[in-house]
């Protein structure tokens, strides 16, 4: 699974404040918790069929931007969840340890801390935090994926200015960096997807062989798109015929596929393009 990191602006400028508040271990534990957690994106997305080209690390987790990349709603919704469902399994595995091993909480308490807190921000219904991610493919199933965006961005401003509070109330107390973080990093979401990695399918493999074996798939005309692709087998020439409602037969190949899905939403019937 190739991938090219690149770190977001506000990733760089926590760690730099965390360092000249002498905390910079505690931002370095976080930084491996939030590899670990964008591992789990790209694991799951790889045996989905995916391809993740780059990935931005963010102060709170990974911005991955699908935009309709995905060839299903369920495919989106696992591969978010992935994330951080993977922070709550390594934080109660260790909890477990401690029950075998006691002198290990001095060592891990923090680790954990860090796995819960960013598996629990994550899932917040804020685009484009996991639990954003999940909620708009939930909506997206019944209407417009840019109306469902920006009923999801209506979250993102109120957690921005739940967290804004939350920093100014604490101010009688400490400074806590995070809560400002938290606000700013979410409205951003909502106004700047630029910093984002992105997902691409990789069932279709550059051909520069001389030579392919062929994989011949018989497919009905009310087949979606993402349908036909999951069945393809990168390492062969896939060519496919269509049995459409009339009971003609249409030939296409591979090659074909890839353009209408450029097109099409992944989830048009195939025969409502042949047509």
């Amino acid at each position: 699974m190739k991938k090219i990191f690149k770190l977001h602006p506000m990733f760089l400028i926590t760690g730099l404040i965390f360092i000249l508040l002498g905390q910079g271990y505690y931002f370095f534990v976080y930084f491996f918790v939030v590899v670990l957690h964008e591992f789990a994106h790209g694991f799951v997305a790889e045996k989905l069929g995916y391809g993740l080209n780059k990935i931005y690390l963010l102060p709170f987790g990974a911005m991955l931007d699908i935009n309709q990349n995905f060839l299903s709603q369920k495919d989106e919704m696992k591969v978010a969840i992935a994330g951080p469902m993977f922070n709550f399994i390594l934080a109660f595995l260790i909890l477990g340890l401690w029950w075998l091993f006691p002198e290990t909480y001095y060592y891990t308490h923090f680790f954990v801390f860090c796995n819960l807190i960013t598996g629990l921000i994550n899932l917040l219904p804020c685009y484009p935090m996991d639990g954003g991610r999940i909620i708009v493919s939930i909506m997206s199933e019944k209407i417009d994926r840019k109306k469902a965006l920006n009923i999801c961005y209506i979250f993102n401003y109120i957690f921005s200015i739940l967290f804004i509070i939350l920093f100014f109330v604490n101010l009688k107390n400490e400074i806590n960096i995070s809560y400002g973080l938290m606000a700013i990093f979410i409205f951003l979401g909502t106004i700047n997807n630029k910093f984002s990695g992105n997902y691409s399918m990789i069932k279709f493999c550059n051909k520069n062989k001389s030579i392919y074996e062929v994989k011949n798939l018989f497919v009905k005309g009310d087949t979606p798109l993402f349908k036909v692709l999951k069945s393809f087998n990168s390492k062969k020439f896939n060519i496919v015929y269509v049995q459409l409602n009339n009971g003609q037969i249409k030939m296409i190949t591979e090659n074909l596929v890839q353009k209408y899905l450029e097109n099409y939403p992944s989830y048009t019937k195939i025969e409502e393009i042949l047509n």
